[in-house]
């Protein structure tokens, strides 16, 4: 289990957003596969609008110049869309399930899973049962990803992430 902390970002993407942090991940230089992922039952939240993402960290603290990279969406749970948030892709798709079928017992799966293969850094959405396409990423040595779940900052309401899980494992 992770706990959250506190995120802030200076990406334009994020600046409407309450930001936490999952935790991180060092993506080495050999193949590997790695994610985030949380749950959520948007019928519990009074939130509308939620992001959730893996992006990489300045290599250098202080370093705070650059436009981030890596995945995120946002995700509104009135309508189901789900919108790129780095790579001006705009509408990446929709969830088929209506909002209200999410529970306690079957939450809303909100997942990034990635592979590593050679310099590339190949993204898998994935939101409830459906899979959906992202841009994918150029590794740079030293890479540390960050993973970041959170809603609109005008809703005063933390949405409310459950079982967080931050993985990695060879292939």
């Amino acid at each position: 289990m992770h706990t959250a902390a506190p995120l802030t970002s200076s990406e334009m993407a994020f600046v409407t957003f309450d930001l936490l942090s999952f935790g991180e991940i060092l993506v080495p230089d050999h193949p590997l596969r790695f994610g985030f992922q949380v749950d959520i039952v948007p019928s519990q939240n009074a939130c509308r609008q939620i992001v959730i993402g893996l992006v990489s960290k300045p290599r250098e603290a202080g370093e705070s110049t650059g436009r981030t990279h890596g995945f995120a969406v946002r995700v509104d749970l009135e309508t189901g869309e789900i919108w790129d948030l780095l790579n001006d892709s705009g509408l990446v798709g929709w969830i088929e399930r209506p909002m209200s079928s999410f529970t306690d017992e079957e939450p809303l799966l909100l997942n990034w899973e990635v592979d590593h293969h050679g310099a590339a850094l190949i993204p898998r959405l994935q939101i409830a049962n459906e899979v959906f396409l992202y841009p994918a990423l150029l590794y740079t040595d030293g890479m540390v990803m960050e993973t970041l779940a959170g809603s609109e900052s005008e809703s005063g309401v933390q949405a409310s992430f459950l079982h967080p899980a931050v993985w990695k494992e060879s292939f």
